[in-house]
């Protein structure tokens, strides 16, 4: 309000003389109505503090249970990695350049999406990352409902496929949501090479984007070569600072903060020239604005012998426990010479300390007959914010599950090495630490690549659902496989659902059941590890509560 509207403060309005008051006469009408304004503003206070001192709940000390608040339903969106490249000319920096892969390299992208439970599919694309909405997709899995289309009948549930996509970039899967629910995507590449440096198979799954990131198990020692790639699909420019851990402590790179990553774009990091010569590093990735997804592709080179590659992917967050399955031991007596090469060719419990205190670490190998020893009574020192090894070669051939407790937050992951013949080059898979199995989680079978389901339980009992999807997009009747606690089973999709099942659909119950998916070639080295994913739930509330 304008002074004019204040009688109280003396002073003129527009149009008096500066005697205000004092002015003989009666008074402006609208002088009047200013004051009766403010008598009645006044009234209406007065009532509102009388009100709240006898009508329970109005005072601002009162406690009011929070109502959750339904957020709209965005789309899906994974980022799904391109091939493995191979480094050229400068390889130090945060922008390297890359040579032309092997031309024997397959790159390969599967995926799914679930309809709503009345048989309508989400409009589902892989796109080129950065392609405007506009542009031509690479692939459609399903066209979106029609806007004001009549509701289908009722149907059962069903999914759409997408095999064998060839990929030479990151790519983008995107699924609308339908009736108010996000859809329910998955998806996975692999990449296979027969020849070259890069010679192995990697493979890693399409990831939800997030602004924290955990990524263990790389080596920047020589011969070892460890390329960070960020990928950003959102419409905001990333900012990303990275938190690195070596066998000896934190490492300081200047280099490693503020690293800009635009939107729609992809950036690539030479860990080699942040932190040179770790024998263990472990990565915590931070974004600010636009969130990322993050692997580390990971190669070794022994001489001429390539030593295989791998994508390293995010695991669980620090925390006092952690569980990794999937984590296959050959036979020592044929794997000696392999693993006598170095360090980084033998099996080994990766861990990662972020904290400022040392923690120690109680750690139980679980393989498909009970628990199994290890040296020291598998009680581990963790120097604090450093990365620890100890090495699993005492294990008898056989794919296990480890536990972790500890007192303090850790991070975990497993090195996991294959040869074939002695002599011959090997591969290796890095197995990260994961989130328990939730509920209709979706798994990539991909083609021509062997493939097993690998579960562990800690303590107690899990059944874990395995509902096969076809490549038509039929879902067949749910398999069921317990797992008791204290143990780690193997599930050969082939013999559980057949020939015809491209993924499942995966749900758990009972105590937390882990798992992860190990992929080869049959008749050569190759290994890949694809954690399971985790799981949306759909429609999603968020408690709001409002304060001073």
């Amino acid at each position: 309000m304008s002074e004019q509207d204040h009688p109280e403060t003396g002073h003129a309005g527009k149009g008096q003389t500066s005697k205000g008051r004092g002015a003989k006469g009666p008074r402006k009408p609208r002088r009047w109505m200013a004051v009766a304004a403010g008598s009645t503003t006044a009234l209406v206070a007065a009532a509102a503090v009388a009100a709240a001192m006898v009508v329970p709940g109005a005072t601002a000390t009162a406690d009011v249970a929070p109502s959750p608040v339904v957020l709209p339903v965005g789309a899906t969106v994974a980022n799904c990695p391109g091939p493995t490249q191979l480094l050229s000319g400068d390889v130090t920096g945060t922008d390297p350049q890359f040579a032309p892969g092997s031309s024997g390299t397959t790159s390969q992208l599967a995926a799914l999406v679930l309809s709503t439970g009345a048989g309508v599919l989400p409009g589902t694309v892989l796109s080129a990352l950065g392609a405007g909405s506009s542009a031509v997709p690479l692939a459609t899995l399903a066209a979106a409902p029609a806007d004001g289309a009549a509701p289908p009948p009722p149907a059962a549930q069903r999914a759409a496929f997408l095999g064998s996509q060839a990929v030479a970039a990151p790519t983008v899967l995107s699924g609308q949501p339908v009736g108010g629910q996000r859809a329910t995507t998955g998806g996975a590449v692999t990449v296979a090479a027969k020849d070259g440096d890069l010679r192995g198979l990697a493979a890693a799954n399409c990831q939800q984007s997030a602004n924290d990131l955990w990524i263990s198990g790389a080596s920047t020692t020589v011969g070892r070569t460890a390329v960070l790639n960020l990928v950003n699909s959102s419409q905001t420019a990333a900012t990303v600072s990275l938190d690195l851990f070596g066998a000896k402590g934190p490492v300081q790179a200047p280099g490693a903060r503020g690293l800009l990553v635009p939107a729609g774009k992809s950036r690539a990091v030479v860990l080699a020239g942040l932190a040179p010569d770790q024998a263990s590093l472990s990565v915590h990735v931070k974004s600010s604005g636009g969130p990322v997804t993050a692997t580390i592709q990971q190669s070794v080179l022994r001489g001429l012998t390539p030593g295989g590659v791998d994508f390293l992917q995010p695991g669980a967050a620090p925390s006092a426990t952690a569980v990794v399955t999937g984590v296959r031991v050959a036979d020592p007596a044929a794997a000696a010479k392999a693993y006598g090469q170095d360090d980084y060719a033998a099996p080994a419990l990766t861990v990662t300390v972020p904290g400022a205190s040392d923690a120690v670490v109680s750690v139980k190998v679980y393989g498909a007959n009970g628990q199994q020893a290890l040296a020291n009574g598998g009680v581990l020192t963790a120097k604090a914010g450093s990365v620890t090894e100890l090495p699993l070669t005492g294990l008898p051939a056989g794919t296990y599950a480890l536990a972790l407790e500890s007192d303090s937050s850790i991070t975990a992951s497993v090195r996991v090495v294959n040869t074939a013949k002695p002599g011959e080059p090997m591969d290796f898979a890095v197995v990260p630490a994961t989130n328990r199995i939730g509920d209709g989680g979706l798994v990539m079978l991909p083609k021509d690549t062997a493939s097993t389901l690998t579960f562990g339980v800690a303590a107690g009992q899990a059944v874990v659902s395995l509902v096969p999807v076809t490549d038509t997009g039929v879902l067949q009747p749910a398999r069921k496989v317990t797992v008791n606690g204290g143990t780690s089973v193997v599930v050969d999709p082939a013999k559980l659902a057949g020939d015809a099942a491209v993924g499942f659909v995966v749900s758990a119950t009972g105590d937390p059941v882990y798992g992860t998916q190990l992929l080869g070639t049959n008749g050569t080295a190759d290994v890949a590890a694809l954690p399971f994913p985790g799981t949306d739930t759909g429609r999603q509330s968020v408690t709001m509560v409002l304060g001073y």
